[in-house]
């Protein structure tokens, strides 16, 4: 309960730190890509005005993507800009009453001066990929994985993903990227402390209690 408090503790500090971090750059202006590439860190959640072609065709849905309760998915494609290939989200879109019965959403071939930001997925070795290397599409993923998206394209991706936030009547682009506010954080640690310091106290009286009946037990036994 204890290794609990603390890690909800320092998830709680990240979070914060990435606030400010988003804070720092909010009213910065937009990187280029170029800009972005030179750097080689502190890219997570950089606002970036990009350029390039669109592979309109080969959509990915992210699924389980959940929005005011409604389930849904994230729609990804790939961009080509400056002879690089990268990942683009362009909103969430609602799913249907049948699951098999994927939506259909309409991507332009090309994009000028988009605005988005760039994040840095994560990898979760407890989610298991279902989607096959084959060449049906849309194709549904669980989780954004470049190293799976590169072998389904056969094509190098970059290793960072923009994210769209420019208005767009077709998706939802409300961009969240701190879900859970490190004041939630702070909340479970306290939790968690209290329930670890309450089942000391319970630890200690009952060691408490068993050793002054030990005490006891072995004093009649010498009265005896």
């Amino acid at each position: 309960m204890f290794a609990l408090a603390n890690w909800q503790l320092q998830r709680g500090l990240d979070k914060a730190q990435r606030m400010q971090s988003i804070d720092s750059v909010t009213n910065s202006t937009s990187y280029s890509f170029d800009a972005v590439l030179a750097r080689t860190q502190d890219i997570q959640d950089l606002p970036i005005s990009f350029s390039g072609s669109i592979e309109s065709q080969q959509v990915f849905l992210l699924d389980n993507r959940i929005k005011q309760g409604r389930p849904g998915f994230d729609v990804y494609a790939v961009a080509k800009s400056n002879d690089h290939n990268v990942l683009v989200n362009f909103g969430w879109v609602a799913g249907k009453q049948m699951r098999d019965d994927l939506p259909e959403v309409s991507l332009p071939d090309r994009l000028n001066d988009a605005q988005g930001r760039v994040v840095l997925p994560s990898d979760n070795p407890m989610v298991k990929e279902t989607a096959t290397q084959d060449g049906l599409w849309p194709k549904v993923i669980q989780q954004i994985d470049i190293q799976f998206i590169e072998q389904v394209l056969q094509a190098e991706v970059l290793p960072f993903v923009i994210t769209l936030t420019q208005n767009n009547a077709q998706f939802i682009r409300n961009w969240q990227p701190v879900v859970m506010p490190p004041e939630k954080h702070y909340a479970y640690a306290v939790q968690w402390l209290g329930l670890g310091i309450a089942a000391f106290f319970v630890y200690f009286f009952a060691l408490r209690a068993r050793l002054r009946s030990g005490l006891k037990k072995g004093s009649h036994e010498q009265d005896e």
